[in-house]
């Protein structure tokens, strides 16, 4: 009877230690730090991560923050993620309206850019275009630079 006793606490610890090496809240432990440099004063960086292209295409970040710059410089940091694929959305809304405002004729008048840096003409990057790999544990560092709005 003791034996068994003994048998049993020692699998149901096993077991838990299991579970808690499984965890999924210890694979979230990869970042990502966002910097953007040469940044005009006034307004604030809006900042937008994706983890598919259905929430890049229907403009659903996984998560958002904004800041605003200092020094023509902002770098924000995204803890606590999963190893997998991801996308970043800038704006800079120069007139604090929380608004991508654009002209008569659909052009940005605001800076704008993407992960990777893409240069897509008269349309925004697809998700395929702007979408890098997180490993666990990594701590990824994204420079994005911005056009539109008179930044280039």
């Amino acid at each position: 009877m003791k034996t068994l006793m003994s048998s049993l606490i020692l699998a149901a610890t096993a077991a838990l230690s299991a579970t808690a090496v499984s965890s999924p809240a210890l694979a979230q432990d990869a970042s990502i730090t966002v910097t953007v440099e040469e940044i005009r004063d006034g307004g604030t960086l809006e900042v937008a991560l994706y983890n598919s292209a259905e929430s890049w295409d229907g403009d659903e970040p996984m998560s958002f923050d904004r800041a605003e710059p200092v020094d023509g410089r902002v770098t924000l940091t995204f803890d606590g993620l999963e190893a997998g694929e991801y996308a970043i959305r800038i704006y800079h809304d120069e007139n604090a309206d929380r608004q991508f405002n654009m002209n008569f004729m659909g052009v940005p008048t605001e800076g704008y850019g993407f992960s990777n840096n893409p240069f897509p003409r008269f349309r925004g990057a697809r998700f395929d275009e702007a979408v890098f790999t997180v490993a666990e544990g990594e701590a990824r560092e994204e420079s994005v630079e911005l056009m539109g709005g008179g930044y280039w």
